[in-house]
């Protein structure tokens, strides 16, 4: 996707590493935090998502919320606890949903929070991942 392409020079100057490990630092330059965050939302808009989820941390809430913030749609956290998934709040009935994630570990799984949506009577739409960024459909 070309859209996803033109995030790679967003997050680039966001990017931290230590040597060994990489991450995403969205404190470093707010206005290019929430440009990137505008324009994630710019593809989820065009996709129908009205809930924007995160898994739990810090650099993930802070990227959802400015997507969320940008589309003017709700933002809510999956929680995983003792290897079981819930969601910080309530979601509208029959929500179409997509997580949004700096990267995703192996400890946090997509198909079980599409899942988890899905039997709650929602849509799970896509996740967009950020290192590298990449558009996740089909779960």
């Amino acid at each position: 996707m070309p859209e996803l392409a033109g995030l790679s020079a967003l997050t680039a100057p966001l990017t931290r590493s230590d040597g060994a490990e990489r991450w995403l630092d969205l404190g470093l330059d707010p206005q290019l935090s929430n440009q990137l965050g505008a324009a994630i939302a710019a593809i989820l808009s065009t996709r129908g998502v009205t809930v924007v989820l995160s898994m739990e941390g810090e650099e993930e809430a802070v990227l959802a919320h400015v997507v969320a913030s940008a589309m003017r749609a709700r933002r809510v956290t999956v929680v995983q606890e003792r290897g079981l998934l819930f969601t910080s709040a309530e979601l509208p009935p029959e929500s179409t949903v997509a997580l949004v994630a700096t990267q995703l570990a192996n400890s946090r799984p997509l198909l079980p929070v599409a899942t988890m949506m899905r039997d709650r009577g929602h849509r799970f739409d896509c996740a967009i991942t950020l290192d590298p960024p990449q558009l996740h459909t089909g779960l």
